[in-house]
């Protein structure tokens, strides 16, 4: 054992003579951190400066120049879409439309045949609304109105289906040619 090991183990009653609490350990640091000095912390204020004013200017109003466009840079394509699918709403629309009256007329389809016809129509006309919805979130509007134009192109194609197979055949004997 070296010597501090002996001073230890002789003086044990001194050391274990008083035991701290929890409050005497608080008192003891509020003492000892009431000692220690703290150095003044140097502020120096930026914004007393001219040229720290000007500079925090120029960032606000390049911050507020930059914001202003690219919302109505937005809101720009969001104006070409709506005109795009203006211009071509109304065209497939008017093509359906037409369509639409002429199986209505149309003699030789059954009110039946008709009537089921028009529903899957409608199912067609309830994907355009979602499709419509989906581009007034304005996530990927070149897909959506794709996906608008085909629909149309759906409608129509069927229509002109239905109706080339509702008009009766004829046997054009005067197209053909006839080898001998």
């Amino acid at each position: 054992m070296d010597e501090l090991e002996k001073y230890i183990v002789h003086h044990r009653d001194k050391f274990d003579d008083r035991k701290m609490d929890e409050s005497d350990k608080l008192n003891l640091w509020s003492h000892i951190a009431g000692e220690l000095s703290e150095p003044p912390i140097k502020v120096i204020p930026l914004w007393r400066k001219s040229i720290f004013r000007v500079a925090a200017s120029i960032v606000i109003l390049l911050g507020c120049t930059f914001s202003f466009f690219m919302i109505n840079g937005q809101n720009l394509e969001n104006q070409i879409v709506n005109e795009e699918l203006s211009d071509i709403d109304n065209h497939y629309r008017l093509l359906v439309n037409n369509q639409i009256e002429l199986i209505k007329k149309h003699s030789n389809l059954s009110k039946e045949d008709q009537a089921d016809f028009l529903l899957l129509i409608d199912d067609l006309d309830e994907e355009y609304q979602k499709l419509k919805e989906d581009l007034k979130q304005g996530i990927n509007n070149k897909k959506i109105v794709e996906a608008i134009i085909n629909n149309y192109r759906k409608k129509i194609k069927l229509m002109e289906d239905l109706l080339e197979r509702s008009y009766p055949t004829k046997n054009n004997f005067e197209d053909e040619a006839f080898i001998l």
